[in-house]
This record gives structure tokens, C-alpha cells and sequence, in this order.
């Protein structure tokens, strides 16, 4: 993770409690790290945290392990131009290039690729009942809904229509939805469903299965008929990985 990765991996990934909260557009750092180098990767991503703490830095990032080694990095931005600020330059200093650049060709010893994009929060398309919060929910499944650019329309109307059966029978399971941006490759949905587990997080499926009976099963349909390619995976969010001023 060199400086100018790091540039933009200073991030927030922490999907938050409530729309009204949370940031609209991310910029997103990927490591795919070695399943044999995940220990080493692991330690020096904690050493670079403790640093963090210990230098006052005003960069914020939360982390997102994948269950196919890949860590998550994310950053809220405001725009574009916020990707050519780096919150690292003053910690760097103060740790002292050579002491930073030990402490990332070591991280960068634990994987072969890494890349960088874009992601936009769809506040519109999300779908969050009064009263649930993912507080104390660190399990993630995510959920990409691949689509070809002429099924661009069609798609975000079925995404809405399963927002509102949702909303219509009563669903008290949320979930965020986000879009993809600048960099990715092809353009999706990302549907994110949290839990306290990954039982919770099917025992939870399951329940809003017999609420939404057929009714869900042509509003989900309208959206599958649409996409190109479907994709899930499963994560944890890392407190003891992430790093925001307000954590020390």
C-alpha cells in the first residue's frame, strides 16, 4: 500500500446507522491478499493503526475483511477533487518516511494486486424502517446486481419497487443499496445486509421470505430478469483493524 494508494484508502466503510448520516459517495482501496501472508498482513495493519493513534491523525478508515482474502478499504469524499487530498502527508512526517515505508513494503508483501474505485450510496434505493440500526452488526453480505447500460432505467425502477414492497409489508430488516462509480469494472447495484452473524443473517432472509410471499418473489424477479451477472460475498467489518480520530 504505497503513498499514493494510501492517499485514497484513508476511509470510512462503515455503512452507518441511518440514512440521514451517512456519506454519499466513497472512494474504495482493495487488497487481495495471500491467504498465507493474511497473519503478517493482519499484524502490520494494526501496527499501522497503533501509529495512527500515537501521531493524532486526522485520517479516518474502517476495514472490511472478505471471506476470499481480500481487505476493504473505504473513504467517504465529498467529490473527485477530494481524491488528490492525502489526510496521511502530516503522519507520514511524523513517523518519518522511513519509518512509514518499512512499515507499507511489508504490507505490500502480503499481496500481488490492489486497485482503487468509486462507489455512490443510493439513499433513494436503500431501504432503512424506523427503528433498526446495524449498531453491534459487524456481518456483512453483499449482494452485486450486474447490468448492461440499456437496462439502466428499468433497473433502478425494479430496485425501487422492491424498496416498496419491502416497505409495504412491514420488513424490519434494512439494507443499503450503492452504485457503482469511476473505476469499477461494469455497472452494478451493491446490495449490503447486515447481522450480527451470518445465521442472523439468513434467520433474518428467511423470516422476510414468508412475509413477502409471492409478492416478493416478483418484485426479486423483476430485478434478476434485468442483470447481466450476480455476485455475493461475505465480510466483517474490523474494528480492531480501522481507525477513526474519534477511536483512540
Amino acid at each position: 500500500m504505497r503513498f499514493s494508494i494510501l492517499i485514497t484508502v484513508c476511509f470510512v466503510f462503515h455503512f452507518a446507522n441511518s440514512q440521514n448520516a451517512q456519506p454519499r459517495m466513497f472512494v474504495v482501496h482493495t487488497d487481495n491478499v495471500k491467504f498465507d501472508m493474511i497473519p503478517q498482513y493482519e499484524e502490520v495493519s494494526k501496527q499501522l493503526h497503533d501509529e495512527l493513534v500515537k501521531q493524532k491523525s486526522p485520517a479516518t478508515y474502517t476495514t472490511i475483511s472478505i471471506e476470499d482474502g481480500r481487505y476493504v478499504y473505504v473513504s467517504p469524499i465529498k467529490n473527485m477533487a477530494d481524491l488528490d487530498k492525502n489526510p496521511m502527508e502530516e503522519t507520514i512526517k511524523k513517523m518519518g518516511e522511513e519509518k512509514a515505508g518499512v512499515l507499507f513494503d511489508k504490507m505490500d508483501n502480503c499481496y500481488d494486486t490492489h486497485y482503487d474505485y468509486v462507489l455512490h450510496h443510493s439513499s433513494d434505493l436503500s431501504y432503512m424502517p424506523n427503528g433498526y440500526s446495524v449498531a453491534n452488526k459487524n456481518a456483512r453480505e453483499y449482494h452485486y446486481l450486474y447490468y448492461p447500460p440499456k437496462n439502466a432505467k428499468a433497473m433502478k425502477k425494479a430496485m425501487a419497487d422492491v424498496k416498496k414492497m419491502f416497505k409495504d409489508k412491514g420488513i424490519k430488516n434494512g439494507y443499503n443499496v450503492y452504485h457503482s462509480g469511476f473505476g469499477t469494472s461494469g455497472n452494478y447495484y451493491m446490495v449490503e445486509i447486515a447481522g450480527e452473524d451470518s445465521a442472523s443473517i439468513a434467520m433474518g432472509g428467511k423470516e422476510n421470505d414468508k412475509l413477502m410471499g409471492e409478492d416478493g418473489n416478483a418484485a426479486m424477479y423483476g430485478v434478476i430478469s434485468l442483470t447481466s451477472k450476480y455476485d455475493q460475498v461475505n465480510g466483517n467489518i474490523r474494528p480492531d483493524l480501522s481507525y477513526t480520530p474519534s477511536s483512540k
